[in-house]
């Protein structure tokens, strides 16, 4: 491993905005990949903010383009523009260490790949994301090659929220099918790599609802005396045959010790069975009585959480509004089915980590999540009742309803994950 650090550059944003430094770190890895870093700094170099980082593979592809969250508007938006100042003194800064770099040739690095970490294009609009071990495996179905599978990295509303402030992050990821393991499913690995975030500030009107399916089961006696014969049959050791003389034995005792309205009760059943009919309709007629239900309510079934999210944002300058529509984009699109390449399915759209940040840690005072679906994103673009754009078309106030579902259940031994002074899930 090899870094290098650029000498500084100058970025001037006119009256409004003045002059901004910037210094850049170029940095070789042992696998030949290169990662940059540019930071924000005074007019010597010091007192470095990271804005943004930017790293190529050995082979030259991008695997990670992120905008730092303290990033300014101006900054995000030269980023994203491979005309402007910022990006020009990237390219050049990054050029001035090349040379030494390769030269050393410590990591096996080439021109081309140090060439490639100064090209980040500040929106990650990439086709694709190494994240590990991406190989496909043979016949893989695959998606079609307009498909976004990275987004922008860090956006968040209001542009100017306090970095202390409480939040709710959302990660964009790829979803991740299970693999049949024994009698069951192999774990989705939750801890992949993001593909895009979002940050906003936690909204009113936030809950949970954990629930499980309870139905009521019945079973009459007739029915437990099968089940009973069924059971010795298994649980006995011995040959199957002394396991259901013994049921039937037992069964038989139960008979004959009881009253002649069990031995009716069984003969109704045989005639209900011959004629077609409900046992207990035709001992209701001929008897008044039915048969004891035993009637239980029994655990049916785990269910999914749903969460439901009410944002509005309401831009204060046009470079706010454009975050506002990527922040709606990286929703929609990011919830969109995604077609193959030959149209002949249709790939599971990407999933989310929902998590809620406070004082820069994940809470312990609110719930937390599993992986989420995004089952519906509605906009409202004139929140307020009336049509009022801003001179540029920008929409005065959002409206962004998201409605989540878990992808699994929550079990009891996940909380030991949490301590007691947390809620957990």
């Amino acid at each position: 491993m090899a870094s290098k650090t650029a000498e500084k550059f100058k970025v001037n944003r006119g009256t409004a905005g003045g002059d901004s430094f910037y210094v850049t770190d170029v940095t070789t890895l042992a696998d030949g990949s290169v990662k940059r870093e540019t930071y924000r700094s005074d007019n010597k170099g010091n007192n470095k903010v990271l804005v943004q980082t930017v790293q190529v593979d050995k082979d030259g592809k991008l695997t990670k383009d992120e905008i730092s969250s303290n990033a300014s508007i101006e900054e995000r938006r030269d980023l994203r523009n491979p005309k402007s100042q910022m990006r020009n003194g990237i390219k050049n800064s990054v050029n001035s260490v090349k040379d030494e770099l390769v030269d050393n040739n410590i990591d096996g690095v080439t021109d081309s790949t140090i060439d490639k970490s100064a090209n980040g294009s500040g929106n990650a609009a990439l086709n694709e994301v190494q994240t590990g071990d991406n190989s496909r495996p043979s016949g893989a179905i695959k998606a079609d090659a307009k498909t976004r599978d990275s987004f922008p990295t860090g956006l968040r509303y209001p542009v100017d929220m306090a970095e202390a402030q409480d939040v709710i992050k959302f990660d964009m990821l790829k979803y991740e099918p299970k693999k049949v393991s024994g009698f069951g499913f192999s774990e989705r690995n939750s801890d992949r790599a993001s593909i895009g975030s979002v940050i906003l500030p936690i909204p009113g009107g936030i809950s949970d609802a954990n629930a499980c399916d309870w139905g009521g089961d019945s079973m009459n006696p007739l029915q437990i005396a099968g089940a009973g014969i069924a059971l010795s049959m298994l649980d006995n050791d011995s040959v199957i045959g002394d396991g259901l003389s013994g049921a039937l034995g037992d069964l038989k005792n139960q008979v004959v010790s009881n009253t002649g309205a069990v031995k009716g009760a069984i003969g109704g059943a045989t005639a209900a069975s011959a004629i077609g009919s409900d046992i207990n309709s035709l001992l209701g007629r001929t008897q008044g009585v039915i048969l004891n239900p035993n009637l239980e309510l029994l655990f049916q079934r785990p269910s999914l959480r749903p969460f439901s999210f009410e944002f509005k944002m309401s831009p204060r300058s046009s470079d706010e509004a454009a975050i506002i529509v990527e922040i709606i984009r990286f929703f929609k699109q990011g919830m969109a089915p995604i077609r193959d390449e030959s149209r002949l399915f249709l790939k599971t759209p990407h999933t989310f980590r929902i998590k809620y940040v406070q004082q820069g840690e994940d809470s312990k005072f609110l719930n937390r999540f599993k992986e989420c679906a995004l089952l519906s994103c509605n906009v409202q673009y004139t929140p307020e009742g009336n049509y009022a754009p801003y001179e540029d078309g920008a929409m005065s106030s959002y409206a962004m309803s998201l409605q989540f579902k878990e992808l699994e259940p929550v079990y009891n031994d996940e909380y030991s994950d949490f301590d007691d002074t947390n809620i957990g899930f």
